[in-house]
């Protein structure tokens, strides 16, 4: 009975192996492995196809999905970054062989936003923009992008442009008022804080933002009351912690901001 089992697998493994000699059947076994978290058999599968029939018109789509299991490999082990330059290209390949895809080209401006990489993700939004104006989800993250390269200006822009077509995008409507808080017109912030949390009293993030308003202000006791609200509704979110532990230490409440950080670094 062991024999026949033993036989039975290496017929299936010789099935397999020859099943991927052929291009359709490397970029299937890819799409399984990397269903199955086998993400650097996906990668040397997609590898091979691509050295089977490097002219095809559908590699366009492989060096795209091997550059999104190269992100997901160097998100995993960020020292790898060898994998982070070789999902960029493959992204960038994918865009030189389909210059016209949106989702593709998503998929590298996000990636680049995700390294940090700022004017190069707005300059990928900026191109989906030029192909769909009016992009709500490009728009949002182009503002983003802006707004975490202190380019306020560029941002409320952005954001306004939203607004405009869709004025309870709650994105872009936080957004703004992130933006007015960096602008100094903290107190214009609050007030659309206000309505926002009319509209989302169950979001924890909004609590936590006005939190941090107050405390620009220095009024903090009205922080403290924002900021375990937030607690209430994410018990278990490390930043709120440390967030609290902040304003007890702005207090002089050494104990309890103590307590506090433990808590956030145990979380």
């Amino acid at each position: 009975m062991s024999k026949r089992i033993t036989l039975i697998g290496c017929l299936f493994c010789l099935f397999t192996i020859l099943h991927a000699q052929t291009y359709e059947g490397c970029i299937e076994r890819a799409y399984q492995a990397a269903q199955h978290d086998s993400l650097e058999l996906a990668e040397a599968l997609f590898r091979q196809a691509l050295k089977m029939n490097p002219g095809d018109h559908r590699n366009a789509l492989v060096h795209h999905d091997m550059g999104h299991v190269e992100e997901m490999l160097f998100w995993k082990d960020q020292s790898n970054t060898k994998m982070a330059e070789e999902a960029m290209y493959n992204y960038s390949k994918a865009i030189e062989l389909q210059p016209l895809s949106i989702p593709i080209r998503f998929s590298r401006a996000n990636f680049h936003l995700n390294l940090k990489h700022y004017e190069k993700a707005a300059d990928d939004y900026t191109a989906i923009l030029k192909q769909s104006p009016g992009n709500t989800e490009a728009l949002n993250y182009r503002a983003f992008a802006h707004y975490q390269n202190r380019s306020y200006d560029k941002a409320m822009t952005d954001y306004k442009s939203v607004l405009e077509k869709h004025p309870s995008d709650y994105t872009a409507a936080l957004g703004t008022a992130l933006v007015l808080q960096k602008t100094n017109k903290v107190n214009e912030a609050i007030r659309r804080m206000e309505f926002l949390i009319i509209e989302h009293p169950d979001k924890a993030e909004l609590y936590a933002v006005r939190a941090s308003m107050y405390t620009d202000l220095n009024k903090l006791d009205l922080a403290l009351v924002d900021i375990n609200k937030a607690i209430s509704l994410e018990p278990n979110t490390a930043a709120h912690y440390q967030q609290r532990g902040t304003i007890y230490q702005q207090q002089g409440k050494k104990k309890q901001a103590d307590k506090d950080f433990k808590t956030a670094r145990q979380l």
